[in-house]
């Protein structure tokens, strides 16, 4: 067959390729060779979304469009051929943004707005999807409110929260009360919605992206490319039919003995990225692998067929194993993945790979089989056969035949037909850490009166995936054991003690979960699936149910709560105080706003409240997401404290807006890749870069002998004094991903593939073994000791005071956390004339970038130039790191004398930059029989990583964090460790949320030691006026009037309903045995000073204004911000309280630029919007005084107003200055105040996998007078769920040689909207004014992150229950001698910050089911 060009389409383009490579995927593509940005580089492996795009292909058959969309990071360009594809820019109708855009920006949902294009992409094909069916619920073309929720299920975003983009996608349902929809720019708030609605621009799908005609002449056209060096090619070649097929594979794989991979999708590739075939082989085109044919035994599924057909086909089909099939392959993968994975590679992956696939064990349980096809013939064989086995090499699998398992004849059987999966996000987009699936046919009924009455098993099918080993398992005892007996609690205890056994021969530890975990899951999901067919008890009910025993209480007989006049005792409300002191009918609190806001109590006539939204009153999950926002609007300042859009929202959501990544390249721009260390601690013996410089489009190996003559090895500088870390290891590696150097090439993918070939040998015994933990570091006295140690110490009292009862020398451990940016660090260097050279840099700090420059290329200053307009996410993450990259990036642009542009791939990024530190406490206590603690001794181990960076004054935001409670007398220590290990350096609160888990971990277990209410011992703790300023000084503290503190904690605690809510918490656990909820209310202080910041306003001649500033946009809505605070300050110019004589679209503010700007110093720590306006506001001020004798001379010649245009105009004429620079008037620690808020969360867990669902957060902050309260609102949920992710979802793991478990999306998960709160409901409280704060303002970025500890306080209570139950258990068998029993039976229990599913599954216990059915089996007897 002679080669053929590639045809496509791009946003209706045509697009004609001759040589091309076949591995260059479709996003490469589209990034490198065109003009379109919006699909971006995030995580090279389908997890993030980032990336999407839809693709549209034409049907012969049907003459119908398919469309659909896909990661265009895992398709091969080549794989597109015939097909037409729209990016977000090509959703737009010229220059007319989509309805999707609009909404997006409306409903303030993109914030750094990385992820927004692949967003706008996934709603605006689900839109059209919708819109060529009816939807079940909903009317022709538009879906209901809880199917918008499952738009976004394959995308992630770091910096919402998730809640406004929901409200996005719901505000296109059918059935949506707008009402319900948070803080948006259509409407001041939810009274007015319904008369606002028509400002929602309609989605019109007669509008949408045609496909274009001529693409329907390449439909199912044959594509033959080659391109590469000889004996180096890379072939793309499609085969229309089988023989085609068999053909083209003898040519390709036996005669030239090339490795030849068959492809569909090609998904695999996101996962097993280094194997790179000769030859892919497309067989998406095949009909006979393509087919869906239904008959009364089978469906049968070619093996092409992708997952979202086969879905759609099943929800279509007959049978009793097709509906639950259809929903678990919804939670396989993503939406994405699945429009091109197919059915047949995930089995094939499975077979050879051994994949932990979701669908191998869904289609043994269900008794699948295969065809097998080969040139000469075709076999049938069962699936668990072919799974086993090695199919021959000359065969593909053809088909797969899915029994219907039609009714019998005998009408008392019945065929039942579940799937398990076990996964921190139950909608999909994560890999199982275990799946089943089971049928059973059983004999329901005994018509003959003379057999046992229940359940009959017939026949029995029991499956088990993912439990880390290679195959699924067919549990084939248990099965046997089964079949013929009728279920009872006897014979479900025997099948569960052997499932146990089969589990735990074939179950491994991998590097993310244990054998025993998968074990205890397992058998859980055989006790849940034979649960509803034993009739003889309730299997539902906790052994203490009806008996008395309060199940929250660990199993005392009572437990008394007491708060003030309320007391709930044995679960019943003596009585609950309400706002104003007395209780409603049903213990509701009652609060009064109307349209005055609340100011601590007392009315505030200068502000309004505006709600969004709405509180359920029950928790019903079909309702879908929702909740209620809440804030003061003032127009005293204004457009300060307005709610305004966020700059430059549209041009996110379109594609528009310009990332480092997506700046065009100047000719001859190279690509740069980090190599990397294999090794945590070892010499370097030998490099050697020959077979990588031979590599396609290699240019170059840079390494430490190419730094210039006058430059260092050095990419962060320590202004303390101290060493600067280096960037290149010189003569040994100290942790794995060290970087030992960059490769340089012509494209991005060949960069990559070059660095991978550079060959490095090591010692790794001379240096001795590398130190990986804490322990081993403190052991070793391995430290990171600067002059500012003393930073992580403290002091409080003059002595550690005595209580009645001392808890002595306890330890808890605090985790790591990974920034997880969507904007992977990225730098582009552009050599220049005279050793200058320009550096666009995704960095928080500019002028740091610039310096660490100065000093790596031997430069001055001024021949640097840093400029960064905007990150896509940063979260400190881009601090010090950011400088690295740079450098090495710009050391290669030096040596080669062209430009460079470096861009870590998610790997590589997740590998080097290190994450939050890893803590370890240890305590001791003492405190009174009131939980009053009275003194409080602490030391606390940081792992800081092998390099400086942050070091010793990492502790003193640890410190901060501590204070949060009145500890009376405290002593504390912090050490921070040197590890091999990348370094650790600051993520948003940095040891602020370590050190908030250890204070929480302690108020905890003063309780259980007590065997109070925590609730108690937290308020009898909690900071007055006096003691905060004892514990942070009286400057911090602020006057008594500017506490708000206790005045927060009653609010909430009222407004949350906190008092009964956590009675029905209590009845609940009391009559559930395997689902749990728990209840906690926690506080928040959070200490916050400014540093210096900087503002030039310019003002031109027809009235427009630039703004610079040194603060870097990077989703935290600063530029948002500044031009309010610009708009405020110019229009003074006619006095105060003057509404908006400069409006905001006369105000653009623009890139960090290190020479039009210098001193900018970095962005950090939630606090630089308030200095940055400051310093915007005085800068203005001094236009302002410049500008009034112009207006004054201009007013008094009229009587008529003058206009902002007239009075530049005139002051142009004058020649007078019109561009002023100033900085704040006061920074550093005369500006310290306190942050304070508190959170309610409520939360179920469930017992048998250690999942958890949020049902419900309550959240009251205090941002001070808000700069913007819609973009603060905006901070507070997406910092409260990166906290959430903190505890629930993200854990880093290594392993025994120092290499990152976790280190993609397959294996470190953060949040979806799995994850957030079902009711999220955050409030602003409209605090006092503070003349000592700019506007009386707050930061709101980074504190709200560590009210998230709330969710694990509640996740605490909840296996509180559950391990009651189980010593309730142990008590009733007198089954208590072990020593793992014991613990389970005293109150306290050590839960260290991660709560992802396993260590809760552990904490609730390994053998409940076991010991359930032992006790309903004696009980029984």
């Amino acid at each position: 067959m002679e080669e053929s060009n590639l045809v496509f389409a791009l946003n209706g383009q045509r697009v004609e390729l001759k040589d091309v490579d076949p591995q260059t995927s479709l996003l490469n593509y589209i990034r490198d060779e065109t003009d379109c940005k919006g699909p971006k580089r995030g995580c090279g492996e389908g997890g993030c979304g980032s990336c999407v795009v839809l693709l549209s292909k034409y049907d012969p058959g049907s003459k119908q469009v398919e469309e659909f969309t896909i990661n265009s990071c895992l398709a091969p360009v080549c794989s597109i051929h015939g097909c037409a594809i729209t990016t977000t820019e090509g959703l737009k109708q010229e220059t007319e943004p989509h309805a999707v855009h609009t909404r997006l920006a409306g409903f303030h949902a993109t914030q750094c707005g990385f992820c927004t294009p692949g967003m706008a992409v996934s709603i605006a094909a689900s839109l059209r999807k919708c819109s060529r069916k009816t939807q079940h619920g909903g009317t022709i073309g538009q879906p209901t409110s809880v199917e918008t929720e499952n738009f976004i299920s394959g995308n992630l975003c770091r910096c919402t929260g998730y809640r406004p983009i929901l409200d996005a996608c719901k505000s296109f349902a059918a059935d949506v009360d707008i009402e319900d929809l948070g803080v948006n720019t259509f409407w001041k708030s939810s009274d007015e919605a319904h008369s606002e609605k028509s400002a929602l621009r309609p989605y019109q799908p007669e509008t949408d992206p045609q496909f274009p005609t001529f693409l329907k002449d390449y439909t199912g056209k044959p594509l033959h490319v080659t391109s590469g060096q000889l004996g180096d090619e890379k072939t793309w070649r499609s085969a229309s039919t089988l023989p085609e097929l068999f053909e083209i594979y003898q040519n390709e794989s036996i005669e030239k003995k090339r490795d030849v991979q068959f492809v569909v999708g090609y998904t695999s590739s996101g996962f097993y990225k280094d194997f790179k075939p000769s030859v892919c082989i497309d067989i998406s085109r095949i009909p006979e692998l393509q087919c869906l044919v239904q008959t009364d035994s089978a469906l049968e599924v070619g093996a092409a067929v992708s997952l979202s057909k086969l879905i759609e086909f099943l929800d279509d089909s007959r049978g009793p194993v097709f509906p639950q099939l259809a929903d678990h392959l919804r939670m396989v993968a993503s939406q994405h993945v699945r429009n091109r994975g197919s059915v047949g590679g995930n089995l094939i992956m499975t077979q050879k790979h051994g994949f932990a696939s979701d669908v191998a064990t869904i289609l043994l349980g269900a008794g699948s089989r295969v065809t097998l096809a080969s040139a000469e013939d075709s076999t049938v064989t069962d699936l668990e056969d072919f799974l086993a086995g090695q199919s021959p090499q000359t065969s593909i699998l053809q088909s797969i035949h899915i029994p219907t398992w039609a009714k019998s004849e005998n009408s008392s059987d019945r065929v039942f037909f579940r799937t398990y999966r076990s996964s921190p996000r139950s909608s999909g987009n994560a890999v199982s850490s275990i799946n089943a699936a089971f049928l059973a046919v059983l004999q329901t009924s005994t018509p003959s009166g003379h057999e046992e009455p229940g359940s009959k098993v017939l026949h029995l099918r029991l499956a088990f995936g993912a439990l880390g080993c290679p195959l699924p398992l067919r549990a084939g005892k248990t099965e046997k054991y089964l079949t013929g007996k009728v279920v009872s609690v006897g014979v479900l205890r025997e099948a569960v003690r052997i499932l146990r056994e089969e589990i735990a021969s074939s179950a491994r530890d991998d590097k993310l979960h244990t054998a025993e975990y998968r074990e205890s899951v397992g058998v859980g999901y055989l006790f849940q699936f034979f649960k509803p067919f034993i009739t003889e008890v309730n299997l539902d009910n906790p052994p203490s149910y009806g008996s008395g025993v309060d199940a929250v209480s660990d199993g005392g007989p009572t437990h008394t709560f007491g708060n003030g006049n309320s007391t709930v005792v044995n679960g019943s409300v003596e009585k609950v105080p309400t706002r104003d002191g007395g209780p409603t009918e049903n213990g509701a609190h009652r609060f009064a706003n109307g349209n005055i806001a609340v100011e601590n109590g007392s009315a505030d006539k200068e502000s309004e409240v505006r709600s969004f939204g709405r509180s359920a009153h029950k928790l019903d999950r079909r309702e879908g997401f929702m909740g209620k926002q809440t804030f003061p609007v003032s127009n005293k300042f204004y457009p300060v404290a307005q709610p305004t859009g966020k700059i430059g929202a549209v041009l996110q959501a379109t594609g528009e807006a310009v990332f480092v990544d997506d700046i065009p390249l100047p000719k001859g721009t190279l690509h740069a890749a980090f190599v990397s260390s294999r090794k945590a601690l070892a010499k370097i013996t030998s490099v050697n870069a020959a077979k990588a410089l031979a590599s396609p489009g290699a240019a170059s190996f840079i390494t430490v002998k190419d730094i210039p003559p006058n430059g260092q090895n050095a990419g962060k500088i320590d202004y303390f004094g101290g060493p600067p870390d280096k960037v290149f290891a010189e003569d040994f590696v100290g942790f794995v991903g060290h970087p030992l150097g960059v490769m340089v090439a012509d494209t991005y993918e060949h960069a990559v593939q070059a660095a991978a070939k550079v060959e490095v040998e090591y010692d790794d015994t001379t240096l001795g073994p590398p130190i990986l933990s804490l322990e081993e570091a403190a052991a070793k006295s391995s430290f990171k000791i600067s002059k500012f140690a003393f930073l992580g110490s403290a002091s409080v009292g003059d002595v550690l005071e005595k209580g009645d009862y001392r808890i002595e020398n306890a330890e808890v451990y605090a985790g790591g956390q990974y920034q997880f940016y969507m904007e992977p660090q990225t730098a582009l260097a552009v050599p220049d004339e005279d050793s200058c050279i320009t550096v666009y840099s995704a960095t928080q700090g500019p002028e740091f970038v610039q310096t660490s420059l100065g000093v790596a290329l031997g430069i001055p200053l001024h021949n640097i130039r840093v400029i960064t307009r905007r990150l896509g996410g940063a979260f400190g993450g881009k601090t010090t790191k950011s400088q690295q990259v740079a450098v090495a990036c710009a050391w290669a642009a030096f040596k080669l004398k062209r430009p460079v542009r470096m861009t870590l791939d998610r790997n590589t990024d997740m590998e080097y930059c290190g994450g939050r530190h890893e803590s370890k406490a240890k305590y001791t206590v003492e405190f009174n029989k009131d939980g009053k603690i009275m003194s409080l001794d602490t030391s606390v181990l940081m792992n800081g990583g092998f390099e400086n960076n942050v070091m010793d004054e990492m502790g003193i935001f640890l410190v901060q964090s501590m204070k949060c409670y009145n500890w009376n007398s405290w002593r504390h220590v912090t050490k921070v460790c040197r590890t091999n290990l990348p370094d650790r350096g600051m993520m948003r609160a940095p040891g602020e949320i370590q050190g908030k888990f250890f204070a929480e971990s302690i108020i905890e277990h003063v309780a259980s030691f007590l065997g109070l209410d925590p609730t108690k011992v937290r308020e009898v703790n909690l900071h007055t006026h006096e003691s905060a300023k004892k514990f942070y000084g009286p400057v911090a503290a602020g006057p008594g009037e500017h506490f708000t503190p206790p005045k927060v904690w009653e609010r909430l605690k009222g407004s949350s309903n906190f008092e009964v809510r956590k009675v029905s918490v209590q009845e609940f656990n009391q009559k559930n045995m395997w689902v749990k909820r728990g209840i906690s209310i926690m506080s928040l202080l959070y200490p916050n000073m400014q540093y210096r910041r900087l503002g030039r306003v310019t003002v031109y001649g027809d009235g427009s204004v630039v703004v610079e500033s040194g603060g870097t946009e990077m989703g935290q809505g600063l530029f948002t911000k500044v031009q309010q605070a610009a708009a405020y300050g110019l229009s003074r110019l006619w006095g105060e309280n003057v509404d908006g004589q400069v409006p905001l679209s006369k105000i653009r503010i623009v890139q960090n630029d290190t020479i039009s700007l210098g001193h900018g110093s970095i962005t950090a720590g939630g606090i630089t919007s308030e200095g940055t306006c400051e310093a915007v506001v005085n800068a203005c001020n001094t236009l302002v005084d410049t500008l009034r004798p112009v207006l004054l001379e201009l007013q008094s010649g009229t009587a008529e107003s003058v206009s902002w245009e007239a009075v530049v105009k005139k002051a142009k004429m004058k020649s007078l200055p019109l561009s002023a620079q100033d900085q704040q008037r006061k920074f550093g620690s005369e500006t310290q105040y306190i942050v304070c808020g508190a959170a309610v969360s409520e939360v179920e867990v469930d017992i048998l996998t250690g999942g958890v669902r949020i049902l419900q957060t309550d959240l009251l902050f205090d941002a001070g007078k808000s700069i913007n309260p819609a973009v603060d609102i905006g901070q507070v949920e997406g910092a409260f769920v990166q906290g959430i992710g903190y505890y629930v979802t993200e854990e880093i793991k290594w392993d025994e040689n120092g290499v990152l478990l976790t280190n993609g999306t397959w294996t470190y998960k953060p949040p979806t909207p799995d994850n957030i709160p079902h009711q999220f409901n955050v409030e602003l409280l409209n605090s006092a004014g503070d003349p000592n704060r700019f506007l009386s303002a707050k930061g709101a970025g980074e504190p709200p992150l560590l009210l998230a500890t709330s969710v694990h306080n509640a996740i605490r209570q909840a296996i509180k229950a559950a391990r009651a139950d189980v010593h309730q258990l142990q008590l009733l068998t007198n089954d208590g001698d072990s020593k793992e029993e014991k613990d389970r039976a005293t109150s306290h229990f050590v839960m260290h910050s991660s709560a992802t599913m396993e260590p809760v599954k552990k904490l609730c216990g390994l053998y409940n089911v076991d010991q359930y059915l032992e006790w309903l089996s004696r009980n029984k007897s």
